[in-house]
């Protein structure tokens, strides 16, 4: 056991705690809502906290405003508008937040030498702390090939996930079809002789029902891809590290 490998340890931790406070900083400047509208107004669009569509509402005289054969084309404008205005508040809130100087910070944190003694306060010291006492001692290299396994495993995964899942999902009879994928709206497909006889009524019904079913299926796919992660007990391994930390001898019999 080597005082080097117990000080890229300590390092690791405290990057990893960094890393978790800027997120967190920064999820909370997120606008939690953002509205936008196509050129013609024809189509509104509202985001929720996650990027994804809360709702899609046309007009009540949108027959006015669009030609059918464009009000899909409508959709994906509105959002993009909407996405824009999120852009521009987010934007605000962080020029006072000096994120590009914490963000290069933590770019430097790896090659940097540990110098802090092991009682300072790590940054990120307001995140919960993990109960370690329940950690169950194993041999030191057990650990170590268990930890080697699991990032090799997310190694994979990573290059599975390299095209970002999409999820798509219908009204009554597929009229409207809207695809998802990560904070996008991808598409929105609409049957153009079904839409020239609706009232604002029957499309905002539509839209619903098929935004509501893309949603469900997008987070089907990421509970899917959460289960997959578990598997690989990473809190299990990184409960384990802290403790090795804590308590080297432990876990050197």
């Amino acid at each position: 056991m080597t005082e080097d490998f117990f000080g890229e340890l300590r390092q690791l931790q405290r990057h990893v705690e960094s890393v978790q406070q800027l997120m967190s900083d920064m999820q909370d400047r997120i606008p939690q809502h953002a509205v936008g509208t196509d050129a013609q107004g024809a189509v509104t669009v509202r985001l929720a906290p996650d990027g994804l569509p809360a709702s899609i509402t046309a007009a009540t005289d949108w027959q006015r405003r669009q030609r059918p054969e464009q009000i899909g084309s409508a959709v994906i404008e509105a959002f993009g508008s909407a996405m824009s205005e999120q852009m521009a508040v987010w934007t605000r809130a962080f020029e006072d937040g000096k994120w590009q100087e914490r963000a290069e910070q933590l770019e430097e944190m790896p090659g940097s030498t540990v110098t802090a003694a092991p009682s300072a306060a790590p940054v990120g010291h307001g995140l919960p702390e993990r109960d370690l006492r329940y950690v169950i001692p194993r041999r030191l290299d057990e650990v170590a090939e268990d930890m080697l396994s699991a990032f090799a495993a997310l190694e994979r995964l990573d290059e599975v996930l390299a095209e970002p899942p999409q999820a798509s999902g219908g009204s009554t009879g597929r009229r409207v079809v809207i695809t998802v994928a990560k904070g996008s709206l991808v598409e929105c497909d609409i049957d153009p002789a079904w839409v020239a006889g609706q009232s604002s009524v029957g499309l905002n019904r539509a839209f619903a029902e098929a935004l509501d079913a893309a949603r469900a299926e997008f987070t089907r796919i990421e509970e899917a891809g959460a289960v997959g992660l578990s598997h690989l007990q990473l809190d299990g391994l990184l409960n384990e590290a802290l403790a090795i930390m804590q308590n080297p001898q432990r876990f050197i019999d």
